[in-house]
């Protein structure tokens, strides 16, 4: 699986249209529970958050040093991240097969999120797990 970095993400993301609403609500829960994993920045458990405004900040600590002190620099990133959750659909966890990856191409300028474009799931990935 290799190692990655944890994204918080407090900016609002779109949902494509396709997204049923019957799935809206684990997509929220999820995003609002989970943190997104990446694996386009330096890959050492860091930490980073991205705010309401769509600025991101890098975290000093890593991982297993993370509390509620934790403090966050601004950084000056240029270019995409790739980050990506899972969204379960039931209690089962990763034993689920009512899961699925949510995944955004997040596009910076000089540090701020200038575009948030959902990847995954496609429509036809939910059209398969909805067996229609």
């Amino acid at each position: 699986m290799g190692m990655f970095d944890y994204f918080t993400i407090e900016y609002p993301l779109p949902l494509e249209s396709y997204v049923l609403s019957k799935y809206r609500s684990f997509v929220h829960a999820a995003v609002g529970q989970d943190e997104f994993q990446c694996k386009d920045m330096d890959c050492c458990l860091d930490r980073y958050l991205i705010d309401n405004a769509g600025r991101i900040y890098k975290s000093d600590l890593v991982d297993f040093e993370l509390d509620e002190r934790t403090e966050f620099k601004k950084i000056y990133f240029h270019g995409h991240i790739n980050v990506y959750s899972m969204v379960y659909l039931d209690e089962e966890g990763w034993g689920s097969k009512n899961k699925f990856w949510l995944e955004y191409d997040l596009k910076f300028t000089d540090g701020l999120l200038v575009q948030a474009t959902m990847t995954s799931p496609t429509q036809e990935e939910l059209q398969v797990l909805s067996g229609s």
